[in-house]
């Protein structure tokens, strides 16, 4: 589900109505806080999930407080120069009263004081002119798309699939920094090893793609997926898919608009869209990656 889901209305930059509303640093005491309000939202993040962005930046997630009332929070992380900001939600009672913008101020003064020279971010249409107005640009749309993990049958992995191995993990982040835009060797690790049986590595004369997928509330999440071989890419989704005991889960993923061979292959797929996205960053746009070789991205919370 969509990182930004600040229902304030209208978007302002307004002041804080009540000025007792305040903004600190997540201890771990928040966490089942955050699990409940992305439950209400049904975003699908799953109690991994906000322990993992939590533990990644644990002093670059905040929770606003009015009159010691939790109201909202955000999360971010800082792939060095690259910085994510996700898991924005203000409680439905609160909304339209500033709290976001201020969450929102507060994500993006802490990676800039830690030196992030671009900041990305995925956001509803409805919620564009808000990051607007803090200097955000469009960089392109992700289109999630879901559906059921049917395969017809369990072949075997075609010859240049094989598992993801602990042995493998810093050169498959070397790979992947090449297209995502900076090193996030740390969050890799973490989805390899809470779902190493859905991960999966492509080699032709060296590495040439990998995927991973991880548990969600209702069923699975695939992303990270990155390959330079359009066939090589549906070999990888295969095999994950294989790696899914129950065939009646979902399956949800998100891939940039650029990548012109998955737009193709989900007009003769299975799976259903659901709805556009649009990326945005703040600052340098140094660190854009190679879109079009990605096929799922990690997740809105952690691009």
């Amino acid at each position: 589900m969509p990182i930004f889901n600040v229902k304030d209305d209208p978007v302002t930059d307004d002041p804080l109505v009540n000025r007792t509303v305040t903004v600190r640093q997540w201890v771990e005491g928040d966490i089942e806080f955050v699990v409940q309000s992305t439950s209400r939202e049904k975003w699908g993040n799953t109690r991994g999930d906000v322990e993992r962005c939590f533990h990644w930046e644990p002093v670059g997630c905040f929770v606003a407080e009015e009159e010691s009332e939790r109201v909202g929070h955000i999360s971010t992380i800082a792939y060095g120069k690259l910085g994510w900001i996700g898991l924005l939600i203000v409680n439905p009672e609160q909304r339209g009263r500033g709290i976001g913008t201020a969450l929102l101020q507060k994500g993006i003064d802490y990676l800039r004081r830690f030196g992030v020279e671009t900041i990305k971010l995925e956001a509803e249409e409805r919620a564009v002119p808000l990051y607007r107005r803090f200097g955000f640009m469009e960089e392109f749309a992700t289109l999630r798309y879901a559906g059921q993990t049917r395969v017809a049958e369990r072949e075997p992995l075609a010859p240049e699939i094989s598992h993801v191995q602990p042995s493998d993990l810093r050169s498959l982040a070397d790979f992947d920094s090449n297209y995502f835009g900076s090193s996030r060797d740390r969050v890799l690790k973490a989805l390899f090893e809470g779902n190493p049986r859905g991960c999966f590595i492509a080699r032709r004369n060296g590495l040439i793609g990998y995927i991973m997928c991880r548990r969600t509330q209702n069923g699975y999440w695939m992303g990270p997926w990155v390959c330079e071989d359009p066939v090589m890419s549906e070999e990888l989704l295969n095999a994950s898919l294989i790696s899914i005991d129950d065939p009646s889960m979902e399956v949800r993923f998100g891939f940039p608009s650029p990548n012109d061979h998955m737009s193709r292959l989900m007009r003769k797929s299975n799976f259903r869209f659901r709805e556009r996205i649009t990326r945005m960053f703040l600052g340098e746009e140094a660190h854009s990656g190679k879109p079009q070789y990605v096929y799922g991205i990690g997740g809105p919370e952690k691009g």
